[in-house]
């Protein structure tokens, strides 16, 4: 996903201690967070410890040796690897950016649309797939379901330093939105006819998948222009919401020719 976003509203001056190697190494490399000290836990530093050091003098950010007490109590976990930043909230972009302004963008916007994801680790996960299979960026709402918190970069292994992230307020508003921008809209549904393996996800389309424990709300997957199912043959009846999300996900890859590159 492109590394740009346009910054929006007061929470981008939020201090956050974002923790682990690799969400540390991708806010240093994307550059989209302001970072304002690196901490590490010891003075001989570790080869990890020393990557993140360089790039961080590279960018004149100040190094604050701490203790492992110090740190475990800034990051509140013991996931942290020895290593921290203190940053700036994760930008965010206006949903009419991400699909474009014109019409070739338009044509190759591939968005993920999250209904009611509460558990971090089932975003993050569901960021690491998206990054990985070129979406465009996600849509999430801003109330009852998981934010853009260091945990999730953690769980992401820092792909959320590279994702473009849209929050809004009423998410059947903005499906509905999305439609007139000639955007098709695929909601996963487990009782749906149409398997993803036989769905055309070629061109502009938005996938929704639903919350961990209900799926995609009533008054969202009525706005959807059709809905998909991925067949299963065990004796589980689901998929987890970040395994279905990473399922479409690549099967909308392999449809627009994926090449990797």
């Amino acid at each position: 996903m492109a590394a740009r976003a346009r910054r929006q509203g007061p929470s981008f001056n939020t201090r956050e201690y974002l923790y682990g190697f690799h969400p540390v190494m991708e806010a240093l490399i994307a550059r989209r967070r302001t970072i304002h000290q690196l901490m590490v836990d010891r003075r001989n530093l570790s080869d990890r410890q020393a990557q993140l050091a360089h790039l961080a003098e590279q960018q004149q950010i100040p190094l604050n040796v701490v203790t492992v007490q110090q740190l475990r109590a800034a990051c509140g976990t013991d996931q942290h690897q020895g290593v921290a930043a203190v940053v700036s909230a994760l930008p965010t972009d206006e949903l009419a950016s991400i699909v474009g302004r014109n019409d070739a963008e338009r044509k190759q916007c591939l968005l993920m649309l999250l209904d009611s994801i509460k558990d971090p680790n089932n975003l993050g996960a569901i960021v690491r797939s998206a990054h990985c299979a070129g979406a465009s960026g996600l849509v999430i709402p801003k109330d009852r379901a998981a934010g853009a918190t260091p945990a999730v970069s953690k769980a992401s292994a820092g792909a959320l330093e590279h994702t473009r992230l849209c929050r809004v307020t009423n998410l059947a508003g903005s499906i509905q939105w999305l439609k007139k921008q000639g955007i098709w809209v695929a909601g996963l549904a487990a009782q749906a006819s149409q398997s993803v393996f036989e769905a055309d996800l070629k061109g502009p389309l938005a996938l929704v998948v639903g919350g961990e424990e209900k799926g995609i709300r009533p008054l969202v997957r009525q706005h959807c222009d059709y809905l998909i199912s991925i067949p299963l043959k065990g004796r589980v009846d689901s998929l987890n919401a970040s395994a279905a999300a990473a399922v479409v996900l690549y099967e909308a890859f392999r449809q627009r020719g994926g090449d990797g590159q």
